[in-house]
């Protein structure tokens, strides 16, 4: 499974963008960088199964106004969702990785 996801896609009115699945591995600290030129909302969600998103962190993004984001990895699944606002985007660039302080 990947380490890194990142995009630089604009999203549609109201669209919305995931990494997909990640599975942490011995990771416990997800990482990364977001900016769009439209507001929106970037969401850190993780799973102890991959299938029920137990615990879902999030953060509005300003128009732009690159965030830098930064959460623990709790469980062994992850996936960050990106969800636009009601105008189309002309720019749109999130980067993020997973990162390990050491063997568990």
């Amino acid at each position: 499974m990947p380490r890194i996801s990142s995009t630089t896609t604009p999203l549609a009115a109201n669209g919305t963008w995931s990494s997909g699945q990640l599975q942490a591995e011995l990771s416990d600290t997800i990482t990364g960088s977001v900016f769009a030129d439209q507001a929106g909302t970037i969401f850190i969600e993780q799973s102890g199964d991959g299938t029920n998103w137990d615990i879902s962190t999030s953060y509005a993004v300003t128009a732009n106004n690159g965030k830098g984001i930064q959460e623990s990895i709790l469980l062994p699944y992850l996936q960050i969702r990106y969800v636009n606002g009601a105008s189309a985007q002309g720019a749109f660039r999130i980067h993020t990785r997973m990162t390990s302080a050491g063997p568990r």
